[in-house]
């Protein structure tokens, strides 16, 4: 389109609004589906809080589709117009609707990164991962925009208008964000290296801790989920939550209630709300803790054919296991176990001797201590430990501390336990220092391939099947390489240039 023609166009600022508009939503959408390894999780949650099953990801994909069309059909039209007469007038709905929503809905947008707190930094993960690709395309993009951007420098004025101020100053404003934008765009890569890029050789793939058991494919927490997470190579534990009775026999249930994953309300009714940890044992053993994954698919693993209909029925029936279970399991298999403890409340009879309950029926299952993980700083808990005589119990420091405090810490931790909260500098940092580093929960590849490059050690897993088959992190580049990408970029957009404005000299 002739510059001058453009100049004349009558409304062309609700084309930029609607431009804006759709690329918001997009946006919306784009990081709906990059969250896809953890919609199962997040329906969870938003259940719980709700205490109504829902698919809160559907929900909220449904309502950001619905504005997208109507933003589209809008574009598409006034284009149209604009096109054909060189003047849009949109109607007043068309004005305020698209603005009232973008309001509305990036409001609430914030709101849900709020709620959704860990999940959120998955879709910066994965943008990182690809971002290589991200960058490549903008600064070849603009390599291209060069040809015409140099013809047009010279028009600006004609193009631009008096109003607010003079052309001569809009044109130097025009300059001068051109020449940042493409400054910024050819040394962000410089300022934000991504995780995927080696700053030297390939670290050793990490070790999977099977979350929960494998409990994307079976039942959490149960011996049918640590049976799944043996048929995947790359799988060295599992982690489990352990919880004490009311007669004081530790077994294993994550959440405080039993609802989500029994069917304690058809066999208890009057005791549905109750804690987990008020149960005796024997009313724990009469629960069926596997026909809720077979009923709702929280993970849509059988929906999609990764556990198959038949198997998913086998899990009918399956009973919560005690810990000494577990550690006989584990111990029988070669597995390391991963102990997260849940808190209880102080009005449990056994709220005093939990730890040590814990701790002796792991000495008398017979498993070998150095391959029981437990992640605290309890000083009281490890005092315990030692009074015991289980010192080679693994000992992990749980949260992110620095090098300084990890070194500095009382006790002879042997890794860090953290919920992927280390920038990238930080984790090869703690790799250059030799500190072993545990990272939770991950399902997502992208991301489990960038803490390989990494350096991390171990990562807790809900889905091994994910992970288990990879050779190498499916996108990585030396920095050696990645560097010369970008001043092989930054030379040519310089050689350009000069080329263009010594030719238009000419």
């Amino acid at each position: 389109m002739d510059l001058m023609r453009l100049k004349k166009i009558k409304g062309k600022k609700w084309i930029v609004l609607y431009i804006f508009y759709n690329i918001n939503f997009i946006f919306f959408i784009l990081e709906i589906i990059l969250l896809e390894p953890y919609w199962g999780e997040i329906n969870l949650v938003f259940s719980g809080w709700v205490d109504i099953k829902i698919n809160i990801v559907l929900i909220v994909a449904l309502i950001t589709i619905l504005p997208l069309i109507y933003g589209a059909i809008l574009l598409t039209l006034k284009t149209r117009k604009i096109i054909e007469k060189n003047e849009i007038k949109p109607h007043l709905v068309n004005i305020i609707l698209p603005i009232l929503l973008l309001v509305i809905y990036n409001a609430l947008y914030l709101v849900l990164l709020d709620l959704l707190e860990d999940y959120k930094y998955v879709i910066f993960q994965v943008l990182e991962f690809y971002s290589i690709f991200f960058y490549l395309a903008l600064d070849i993009g603009l390599i291209l925009l060069l040809i015409p951007l140099v013809r047009f420098v010279p028009r600006i004025k004609d193009v631009v208008s008096e109003r607010f101020l003079k052309r001569e100053i809009k044109t130097k404003i025009t300059i001068i964000i051109f020449i940042l934008a493409y400054i910024s765009s050819f040394t962000l890569p410089f300022f934000k290296v991504p995780a995927n890029i080696l700053y030297g050789s390939l670290p050793d793939k990490p070790l999977l801790i099977a979350h929960r058991g494998a409990s994307h494919l079976a039942p959490e927490n149960t011996l049918k989920s640590a049976e799944m997470a043996l048929k995947y190579d790359a799988v060295v534990g599992i982690e489990m939550d352990v919880q004490i009775s009311l007669d004081g026999v530790p077994f294993l249930m994550h959440d405080d209630d039993l609802k989500r994953t029994t069917n304690v309300e058809s066999v208890f009714p009057e005791k549905e709300d109750q804690r987990a940890c008020f149960f005796n044992i024997s009313e724990l053993k009469q629960l069926d803790a596997g026909s809720w994954f077979a009923d709702e698919d929280p993970y849509g693993t059988i929906t999609s054919g990764i556990v198959s209909k038949i198997e998913a029925e086998s899990y009918r029936g399956i009973k919560i296991p005690t810990l000494e279970e577990i550690l006989n399991f584990s111990r029988d298999h070669g597995l390391f176990v991963d102990l997260d403890l849940k808190g209880i409340p102080s009005t449990h009879p056994y709220y005093s001797d939990s730890k040590e309950i814990i701790l002796n029926v792991t000495l008398k299952s017979g498993i070998d201590l150095n391959k029981v993980m437990i992640s605290t700083q309890d000083s009281s808990f490890i005092n315990l430990i030692k009074q015991l005589n289980a010192t080679a119990i693994i000992l992990g420091y749980s949260g992110s501390p620095t090098i300084q405090e990890f070194r500095a810490a009382p006790y002879n931790y042997s890794y860090i336990n953290t919920a992927d909260s280390y920038s990238n500098d930080e984790y090869r940092a703690l790799n250059a220092a030799d500190i072993k580093v545990m990272v939770w929960t991950i399902d997502s590849t992208e991301r489990y391939c960038e803490l390989w490059c990494l350096g991390v050690d171990w990562v807790k897993t809900n889905v091994p099947y994910k992970f288990n088959d990879l050779q190498n992190p499916i996108i990585y580049l030396s920095i050696e390489i990645y560097y010369t990408i970008w001043f092989s970029l930054i030379a040519s957009a310089i050689v350009l240039t000069i080329f263009l404005i010594r030719r238009k000299k000419l």
